[in-house]
């Protein structure tokens, strides 16, 4: 099978080009190259096998003699998003462009004429859309687009015709979605208007499967089809999914769309007779102004095309890809890996809690990146000064989660460190800043782990155990300490009369709560010397001047709890949130 490709060194071109070289069809592309990616592109699927040439469909002479040979011909080719060119150009490539194409296809006795459309063509609808709806182009490329589909019916009595509209069309290899991510990954996205139209959107593998479905259908021939993806979202939950999938808060500023409407046409007709791109134009703001929902059901039913990413699953194989050529992100793994597999697999320890597990890190901060900063401050302020001055001491951090802790020990030069947490989701943001950390059951890595540790720190809380598994849990961690080795714990206070009784109460998987004695009488009864309990410090951001507010009022309860416990013949001095301790083996 011969294959044509029009428009080809662009993203849909491109990837349509990639997939018929894996089906072993010869492939011709013909496109430009005025932008480095479609240099890029260009190289890609020349290294795969197919053929590139660099002509316009408006070289009318050319076209005759580029398309012999060819059975199928995919004319993507179109002039799309140019703003600062007069409306002659879009005729002369999409109208007369597609006519010279429809000609040449003619002429080599192609058999089959897949024509690129748009759902540009139907203009500003309401409603369910289908291959029936009125078309109202409201901007020059729709209503030249349009116009190209006229012609290519016109060709069906002679040529073996298809046309496809084609809605906002996203994965790897698409560059216009980037900018979206961008914003949202520098969190300086503002949303236009109230974030409720409706996009349909094609991620490219389901769009090239209907391509293919189109140029080899027999009940295709002379048709008109939508094809649009596996569900219609609205800009909010565009925005919204984009967001998660990298590990951003969710943009929540707004601004009138109308204004800005009025600012765009102003500036389209002060900059575009003198050729410049305006900063604002109207068919940019499409994006928050339009709703598309279509429907399936023709499509379904002539060529069987079913889509089935979904805009979640797109969305995130965009990212990686994104994430590959340079961006900044932070990927979230959507897959739920089973306690039997990736790093979560079954212990020998059943232990009781189940929602909020030991041996994996709380939940942390919204921004994972930003912990590293804020996490950091607060384990250098409250625990640094308990670490051995040796930065050659091997550490073992336990329930690493992100590797905050650990990225603390390596900044402060630490070099044998190495931190395991049972949850891989976690554990991937530390690999991605080549942290030691891996995916470790916390009680079956120190059952079996025959290297002992100068330091081990438990970085989530001991009251995630029953009695029973905290007793367990400090006779392995001295088995795996050297003699005179430090361990580090820390759990909820429950001295605090404000937030002990609560800090037990509000999670099904807290077990207990410590006070200075209780937490020195387990660690004693375990064996353990040279024990000093001490208080956790939340106000250690400097930066802002509220902390100081805060250090202050702190204080100022300590003092009159104090006062109070006196009163009813108790010792405890210490009524901070949480506690820690630091003993030696």
């Amino acid at each position: 099978m011969r294959v044509l490709i029009t428009g080809g060194t662009g993203f849909i071109g491109s990837r349509l080009a990639l997939r018929c070289v894996e089906q072993g069809y010869s492939v011709r592309v013909l496109g430009q190259e005025n932008t480095p990616a479609e240099s890029e592109n260009r190289k890609l699927i020349e290294q795969k096998g197919a053929e590139v040439i660099l002509t316009s469909v408006t070289d009318r002479k050319s076209l005759l003699e580029l398309v012999k040979g060819a059975d199928i011909v995919f004319h993507l080719a179109a002039a799309q998003h140019e703003m600062n060119i007069p409306d002659q150009r879009f005729w002369d490539v999409n109208v007369t462009g597609t006519k010279n194409m429809l000609e040449a296809s003619l002429n080599a006795g192609v058999k089959r004429f897949v024509h690129g459309s748009t759902i540009g063509v139907y203009g500003s609808p309401e409603g369910m859309i289908d291959e029936n709806s009125p078309c109202k182009p409201d901007n020059i490329y729709g209503i030249t687009k349009l116009e190209g589909e006229r012609l290519v019916l016109s060709f069906k009595e002679k040529l073996h015709v298809v046309v496809v509209r084609i809605p906002e069309t996203y994965g790897p290899g698409d560059r216009r979605l980037m900018k979206l991510f961008k914003a949202i990954n520098k969190n300086m996205f503002l949303m236009l208007g109230n974030g409720k139209n409706l996009h349909h959107p094609i991620y490219i593998d389901d769009l090239i499967d209907g391509l293919l479905l189109a140029a080899t259908t027999e009940g295709a021939i002379g048709e008109i089809f939508v094809l649009a993806g596996k569900e219609a979202i609205t800009t909010d939950d565009m925005v919204r999914t984009i967001a998660g999938q990298i590990s951003r808060k969710v943009p929540k500023f707004r601004i009138p769309l109308h204004p800005l409407l009025i600012v765009a046409t102003i500036l389209e007709k002060l900059l575009r007779p003198v050729g410049i791109q305006p900063p604002l134009h109207r068919r940019r703001m499409d994006f928050f102004k339009k709703s598309f929902t279509f429907s399936p059901e023709k499509s379904a039913n002539i060529l069987g095309f079913v889509p089935k990413v979904s805009f979640k699953e797109g969305i995130l194989e965009t990212a990686k890809w994104y994430k590959e050529k340079g961006l900044s992100l932070k990927l979230k793994n959507n897959e739920k890996p089973k306690k039997s597999e990736m790093g979560m697999m079954k212990s020998s320890f059943d232990l009781t809690a189940k929602i909020e597990e030991f041996d994996t890190f709380w939940e942390g901060p919204e921004d994972v990146e930003k912990g590293y900063s804020t996490f950091g401050k607060f384990y250098r302020s409250n625990y640094l000064k308990y670490l051995p001055a040796d930065k050659q001491v091997d550490i073992l951090v336990i329930s690493c989660g992100p590797g905050y802790f650990v990225n603390m020990l390596n900044q402060e030069g630490y070099t044998n460190v190495i931190g395991i947490d049972s949850y891989a989701e976690k554990v991937n943001f530390a690999e991605e800043k080549n942290l030691n950390c891996r995916v470790e059951r916390a009680f079956d890595f120190l059952e079996n782990n025959h290297n002992p540790f100068d330091v081990i720190f438990g970085e989530q809380e001991i009251n995630h155990l029953t009695k029973d598994e905290i007793l367990l849990f400090l006779k392995l961690c001295r088995k795996n300490l050297k003699d005179g080795g430090i361990l580090i714990v820390h759990s909820l206070n429950g001295a605090n009369p404000i937030t002990g009784a609560e800090a037990l109460a509000q999670n099904f998987d807290h077990y207990n709560t410590f006070t200075e004695y209780s937490l020195r009488q387990v660690l004693e009864y375990s064996d353990f010397h040279e024990i000093r309990v001490f208080p956790l410090n939340l106000y250690v951001f400097y930066n802002n001047p509220l902390n100081y507010v805060g250090l202050l009022l702190d204080k100022l309860n300590a003092l009159f709890f104090r006062f109070n416990f006196i009163l009813y013949g108790k010792s405890n001095k210490i009524f901070s949130k949480k506690i820690a301790a630091v003993c030696r083996k």
